[in-house]
């Protein structure tokens, strides 16, 4: 199996590293001071804050002198650069080689940024066609969490045709993408799949999974990192009900809620009648039906699972599937749902929520500000899963972008040291919080920002913290900077989640107070999503098959169908579908990888 060709080629890339760590250390080099960036981030890490400071207050110091220290600098130019992630292209600074971040960035390293955006129908699309046409920039972002997403047959492809650089031969003599080489660092599909795949000429790495956190702490409860996702009630309703909602868990429990919510005929801001159910806050979509119908949602793994006679099957080949349509039928016709529910665009799902419409959002998280501004919301449930559970589902550690250098871009090395040390604690620093003195102090060893940042900061300032420091501010600035970072461990490098967040006057405080009320245990189940495996090239027939399947769009119209004998008519249709495309050889195939290696797919049963 795959797995043993993988465990070959770890045990040569680990010789190969080991040797260069032995010479140079992992980010080391012949100048004496060329690791002081790692060498901060690793005092951050193991020993001390205030030696942190001292090392970057150092760096700042000789980065003064102007740039061409062997500190930091690599080289005089322009990177230019493509981005296909929306939330980049919105928040790109009007002048970014302006900003103070990215001058004192040129200071230290030399590199000027040309980061373009290009619109399309979607971020996906204008990947395709650009990659299509042959040519790109010197390196180009997207989004990828895992081998799964659609982005990654479009960068495996372009990958195959010699688009990328192969960054292999940096790796091992990184500041931090040498870490990529230790066994253990990167999630397993990160490892397999993306970045060492053994599909490709030795040792050959073409993608960069990004946003890998140093340590694994899906398991742990942090509350300046969690996330609460799911649903959310509005608190006057439910204190009006004298219910506590962390107590409903069960399909019942939910249903007879969203009946009592309609039968008191609360109203919204404008005065008009509340749905008991609204879409989620960013809009219409099926994805939130993971919330809705958990009880029924046997697919656990992208629509498959595992039976308990070991055989794996679609939830559109079982009954569960008439479970949760009837479900949503049942909601449908007794006015219980928002009608617009999978449908409605997100400008109106968003005022809908804030105007109160929606007695229950269908999801959101508490760093929105709709939730963290006031206490009008406060999460529901979860929900149990079929097996009457409802601890978060966690996989371990993952990514969530991708970065590849062109083949045909000017010293490719340059490139990939520029990111390298963007992702040190000293970039990551610049990146996040801007300059010292401008946007933050440090303190204690650690970085503050200035009552003016957290001014704008709390105030959504994004003209602010976009053109006038060029910052990231943990995703609510300049978001190419969030994107870009990898090898992320905010709280020991930072002291908090995000800049701002330990602040007293913090507009997330509540964001962490909600945490540590609404605490739901986690439950660890290692493995990629069945549809990973859809990737192998045995399963290349198969894939192209499925690719013109759309199971959403089904259950949707199966939701919406006139009767019930529509219902079985949509579903033993697709049913068909599913069976024509080779699900049956799909099937056997992941099950004969769960059989060998049950932690390489997320089944649970």
């Amino acid at each position: 199996m795959k797995k043993n060709v993988v465990k070959r080629l770890l045990t040569s890339l680990l010789t190969v590293s080991m040797v260069a760590m032995l010479l140079a250390g992992c980010g080391g080099n012949s100048s004496s001071s060329s690791s002081s960036s790692s060498e901060s981030a690793a005092a951050k890490t193991e020993e001390s804050a205030p030696a942190a400071e001292s090392e970057a207050a150092g760096t700042e110091a000789a980065a003064e002198e102007g740039a061409g220290t062997d500190d930091t600098f690599i080289a005089d130019r322009t990177i230019t650069v493509q981005v296909y992630v929306d939330d980049i292209g919105n928040t790109l600074p009007d002048d970014l080689n302006n900003t103070p971040v990215m001058q004192e960035i040129t200071k230290r390293t030399g590199i000027k940024l040309d980061i373009n955006y290009t619109p399309g129908e979607s971020d996906g699309d204008v990947l395709s066609a650009q990659l299509a046409s042959g040519t790109i920039p010197d390196v180009i972002f997207c989004y990828l969490n895992n081998s799964t997403r659609p982005e990654f047959s479009i960068l495996k492809k372009a990958a195959n045709e010699g688009m990328f650089a192969d960054v292999s031969e940096y790796m091992a003599n990184s500041k931090v993408y040498c870490k990529y080489m230790e066994e253990g660092y990167l999630p397993a599909d990160s490892y397999q799949n993306i970045v060492f795949r053994d599909d490709w000429d030795e040792p050959g790495v073409y993608l960069l999974h990004l946003s890998i956190d140093q340590k694994d702490t899906s398991l742990e409860i942090i509350p300046e990192e969690e996330y609460i996702g799911g649903m959310w009630i509005q608190k006057r309703i439910a204190d009006d009900l004298g219910i506590d909602p962390k107590t409903i868990n069960t399909m019942d429990q939910f249903y007879d809620l969203l009946v009592q919510i309609k039968e008191k005929g609360y109203t919204d801001d404008n005065g008009n009648p509340v749905y008991p159910l609204g879409p989620k806050y960013w809009g219409g979509s099926p994805d939130a039906l993971q919330y809705i119908i958990t009880g029924y949602d046997w697919g656990v793994s992208d629509g498959y699972n595992i039976d308990e006679d070991g055989n794996v099957k679609h939830v559109a080949e079982t009954d569960y599937v008439y479970d949760g349509i009837n479900f949503i039928r049942k909601l449908l016709a007794e006015n219980l749902i928002n009608p617009e529910f999978f449908t409605m665009d997100s400008t109106r799902a968003e005022e809908v929520s804030k105007n109160h419409n929606s007695a229950i959002m269908a999801d959101c998280h508490n760093y929105v500000d709709i939730i963290y501004e006031s206490d009008d919301w406060i999460p529901l449930g979860p929900l149990n899963d079929i097996s009457g559970d409802n601890r978060e589902i966690v996989s371990g550690k993952g990514g969530y972008g991708c970065m590849a250098i062109s083949a045909d871009a000017e010293n490719p090395e340059e490139i990939f040291k520029f990111f390298d040390w963007l992702s040190t604690y000293e970039g990551q620093l610049l990146a996040e919080y801007g300059v010292e003195g401008l946007s933050y102090n440090m303190v204690d060893g650690y970085p503050v920002l200035t009552d003016e940042a957290m001014q704008h900061v709390n105030a959504g300032d994004e003209d602010w913290m976009i053109n006038s420091v060029g910052a990231a501010f943990g995703g609510s600035g300049n978001y190419f900077f969030e994107f870009a970072l990898t090898d992320r461990n905010n709280l020991e490098y930072f002291g908090e989640s995000r800049p701002g967040a330990n602040s007293e006057d913090s507009s997330y405080a509540r964001s962490v107070e909600l945490v540590k009320e609404y605490q739901v245990e986690k439950k660890l189940v290692p493995g990629l999503s069945a549809t990973a495996y859809l990737s192998a090239d045995e399963m290349a027939d198969v894939n192209a098959q499925m690719s013109l399947l759309d199971w959403d769009e089904t259950f949707v119209q199966a939701c919406f169908a006139s009767s019930d004998e529509e219902v079985t008519k949509i579903i033993e249709s697709f049913r068909s579908q599913l069976k024509a495309a080779g699900v049956e050889k799909f099937e056997e195939y992941v099950k004969s990888v769960y059989e060998e290696d049950p932690t390489l797919v997320s089944f649970f049963h």
